[in-house]
């Protein structure tokens, strides 16, 4: 058990796996922002500058 855990660690000690686990995680906030805000329907609300 020892030996699969020193193994595990020394994967995630990797610098590209360092890079491609932040790429991913990064990716996700990006999708989920996406998700949350970027499929509104964009006649939903009225137009700010139409009441000026």
């Amino acid at each position: 058990m020892g030996v699969f855990i020193k193994k595990v660690k020394a994967f995630f000690g990797l610098p590209y796996v360092h890079w491609i686990a932040r790429m991913m995680y990064y990716l996700l906030i990006l999708l989920g922002l996406l998700m949350i805000y970027g499929f509104k329907m964009t006649n939903s609300s009225a137009y700010i500058y139409n009441e000026f």
